[in-house]
């Protein structure tokens, strides 16, 4: 069986190719949780759930890359007698006619024979590695089963696809970050966290420049991106960037100052909305994001678009990644809890379910009448009286 075979890709290119082609709003389920659609195009078989013995996986696992090392360092020594023999064939009969005949003919034979024996050892190796390889278990099961006992007394309705994210016609529709040339995500991380639903994904998008003398690449965000359903409904767009964060400047979109002027030092704001804006950015939300800020090792950028809440934190850091030479159960479930603490710190922290932030779950007709020119009155410290709320 092949290492992806448990997951029945037919052709992955085409599902990357459907998802950045595909409508954003198809990928948000109306129903129940809104973003196990963001699987709309992964095409597998139900893998039924199995048993899980985690002594015998971590037994199997621990032997499955032992034997991988191992047959590595010997490839590397086999691949390198490969191409020494068969150099020194090309070479000795290119000398043919300058050397004695039967000196050539020897040499030339040797060159051969021991050519011949390191190909023919290196697919010995490759064949007695896959017989004696333990493919029972998988290292995406032992992940699975690392992220269940990590947070499943946390979160509810836990559903992980280690090859699947954020698709790529959602984060370009978001339209807060630059789109560059390559697009990978993975770990997508889906369920309800204090009745709140969420998914998360590591992402990688950056722009390689292959055309010029010097290769470079330009990360355009790197780390985890995080959407939230957020219980405050409403349509529209309002964005929240970090002045540290080089993103995109947009036009379309009109930017607004709020009352607090530590928040307007740190973060710019721009809406395509600007009551809209007062009316989401409550003095408290405000002072959340700046907790999640001080709280966060990276930039912090937020879009609520169309009722969803994106928070991407560009950390430059992969998470839930494993030692797969030194596999640990409890060390391994220690760590994918400290991972995923990212993703419960921001909901705790923007107190996504507080009630005050979700009084109403529908947009109201109209919102509080403020605007940039005539903001809510001052109390001194530095938050609006009423700032927005509703």
């Amino acid at each position: 069986m092949e290492e992806n075979d448990v997951y029945n890709e037919f052709n992955i290119n085409e599902r990357n190719a459907n998802e950045y082609e595909a409508d954003p709003s198809v990928f948000f389920n109306k129903t129940g949780n809104p973003f196990v659609g963001f699987m709309r195009f992964l095409k597998r078989k139900p893998v039924p759930p199995k048993e899980i013995d985690e002594q015998e996986m971590l037994q199997a696992l621990s032997e499955h890359f032992s034997n991988r090392a191992e047959y590595g360092s010997k490839s590397g020594i086999q691949a390198g007698g490969v191409v020494v023999s068969a150099l020194l064939l090309i070479v000795f009969l290119f000398m043919f006619k300058a050397m004695n005949v039967w000196l050539c003919l020897t040499l030339v034979l040797l060159s051969a024979i021991s050519l011949a024996i390191f190909i023919v050892w290196n697919i010995k190796s490759s064949s007695a590695l896959n017989k004696k390889d333990n493919k029972s278990y998988t290292i995406e099961e032992y992940k699975a089963h690392i992220i269940k006992k990590a947070i499943g007394d946390k979160v509810s309705e836990i559903i992980y696809e280690p090859y699947c994210g954020l698709p790529q016609s959602v984060y370009c529709d978001v339209n807060i970050a630059s789109r560059g040339n390559t697009y990978h995500r993975e770990d997508l991380i889906t369920g309800k966290y204090n009745n709140v639903y969420f998914v998360q994904s590591d992402l990688n998008v950056s722009s390689k420049n292959t055309g010029s003398e010097q290769r470079r690449t330009f990360t355009h965000f790197s780390g985890r991106w995080i959407v939230i359903d957020y219980p405050k409904k409403f349509s529209g767009t309002v964005i929240v960037k970090d002045k540290d964060f080089v993103g995109i400047s947009r036009n379309d979109l009109e930017v607004i100052t709020l009352e607090n002027p530590t928040f307007n030092e740190m973060f710019t704001v721009s809406t395509d909305d600007v009551q809209l804006g007062y009316y989401i950015l409550t003095p408290q939300l405000v002072e959340r994001f700046m907790e999640l800020k001080q709280s966060s090792k990276g930039a912090i950028i937020a879009c609520f678009k169309d009722g969803m809440l994106h928070i991407g934190i560009h950390n430059r850091e992969n998470a839930f990644e494993l030692d797969v030479n030194n596999l640990d159960i409890a060390k391994d479930t220690e760590s994918f809890a400290k991972d995923f603490s990212l993703v419960s710190k921001t909901i705790d922290i923007l107190e996504v379910n507080n009630g005050f932030y979700a009084q109403s779950k529908t947009q109201p007709s109209q919102y509080q009448n403020y605007s940039n020119s005539t903001p809510p009155k001052s109390n001194g410290s530095g938050i609006g009286i009423q700032g927005g709320r509703f």
